[in-house]
């Protein structure tokens, strides 16, 4: 619709066109802007779980779940819109809403995760490991899959504008390939390789 409306001749009444374009771009567009105000809202609804378990006396893991749940959203804020609105606009409107979808479906589990396999022992973490994203239910299984929508959705966007090369045709179904696909890629990529980034650098820095 939209590339229609761009790629119309034109014609000798031109009063209509603006509007026409404009209209396809708010067509286009309204999956991923009602991401934005869903991930908007949550954001709103996770703000006062911090402050509210202080308010009532609980105990400093609740704090800190509360707290954490809200300020991990925020901190990755800027890399999930940025990267929803740039591959919503030059790769796919249509995919970006579902796998911004995706990505707030996860992020809604990421306290629901901690506080049922964590509680009073904190954030649910399991070693490294091969088997997925770790033996046994943990944070990982929320967290890297958002890491993968948003590599993915970047990832994807540099491809098509630089080398046009559309990773969505050749991955089948976004959607599932951002978040299970290449999640898994940075976990394996993040834990077991950085370690050894770490050792190699550590000399570096003293003891």
């Amino acid at each position: 619709e939209l590339e229609a409306a761009l790629s119309a001749p034109p014609c000798a009444t031109t009063t209509h066109m603006p509007s026409a374009v404009v209209q396809a771009v708010i067509s286009e567009l309204s999956g991923p802007a009602m991401v934005t105000a869903g991930w908007t809202l949550l954001g709103m609804n996770f703000m006062p779980m911090g402050p509210t378990a202080g308010m009532v006396g609980a105990c400093e893991p609740q704090k800190t779940w509360g707290n954490r749940t809200f300020l991990n959203m925020m901190e990755h804020a800027p890399l999930f819109l940025s990267s929803l609105w740039v591959f919503a606009i030059f790769v796919s409107a249509e995919e970006a809403t579902k796998i911004g979808t995706t990505y707030i479906a996860l992020r809604s589990l990421y306290p629901v995760i901690w506080a049922a396999f964590g509680g009073a022992n904190g954030a649910p973490m399991q070693p490294y490991t091969w088997f997925l994203f770790g033996k046994g239910m943990n944070l990982f299984y929320v967290t890297f899959p958002q890491y993968g929508c948003v590599f993915y959705m970047a990832l994807a966007t540099l491809l098509k504008l630089g080398l046009a090369i559309d990773l969505n045709s050749i991955v089948g179904v976004p959607a599932l390939a951002a978040p299970l696909g290449f999640g898994l890629f940075l976990y394996h990529f993040a834990l077991g390789g950085f370690p050894y980034l770490q050792k190699a650098v550590a000399p570096l820095f003293g003891k």
